[in-house]
C-alpha cells in the first residue's frame, strides 16, 4: 500500500488500483455535475471568435419549443415502472408450478372464462376460482 486517500480528516493507505478507481470515480462525479450539466465558452484567439458551447443535458420542454412532436404522451417514467414490473412479474412466474403457470395463461394470456377453464379441466367454477386466487396471492408476494 504506497498510496494514500484522504477521508474526511483521516488518511487511509489505499491500493494503486484502488486510487486509481477512486480518483476515475471523482472525475466522473464532476463530468456530471459540471460538464454535462453547465454550458462553455470556448474562445479561438487565432481566428477571434468566441462560441458558446451549450450543455449536454436536454429539457422535454426545450425540445418541444423547437418543435420535436412526441406522439406517445406516456412520460419515461411510466414507461420503466412498467419494464419492471414485468421483469418482476417474469421472475414470479418462475417460481409457479406447472398447473398454476397453465391457469394464469388460460385466464389472463388466452382471456378464458373461469368457466370455460372450469370446463376444460372438469372442475366447478368455484374449484378455479379459488386456484385462481391462491395464485394471485402468491404472485402479490413479489410485489
Amino acid at each position: 500500500m504506497s498510496k494514500e486517500l484522504k477521508v474526511g480528516s483521516v488518511t487511509v493507505p489505499v491500493s494503486d488500483e484502488l486510487q486509481k478507481e477512486y480518483y476515475r470515480m471523482k472525475r466522473r462525479e464532476r463530468y456530471m455535475e459540471e460538464d454535462v450539466k453547465v454550458g462553455r465558452i470556448d474562445v479561438d484567439m487565432e481566428n477571434e471568435k468566441v462560441t458558446f458551447v451549450p450543455n449536454k443535458e436536454d429539457s422535454l420542454q426545450r425540445l418541444m419549443d423547437l418543435g420535436a412532436d412526441y406522439a406517445d404522451e406516456q412520460l419515461v417514467e411510466d414507461l420503466v415502472v412498467d419494464k419492471a414490473m414485468l421483469l418482476i412479474l417474469q421472475e414470479a412466474m418462475k417460481e409457479l408450478d406447472r398447473q398454476e403457470k397453465e391457469l394464469i395463461d388460460d385466464l389472463f394470456y388466452k382471456e378464458m372464462t373461469v368457466r370455460d377453464v372450469a370446463k376444460k379441466e372438469d372442475i366447478s367454477h368455484v374449484a378455479v376460482i379459488k386456484r385462481r386466487d391462491k395464485v394471485l396471492a402468491k404472485l402479490r408476494k413479489f410485489f
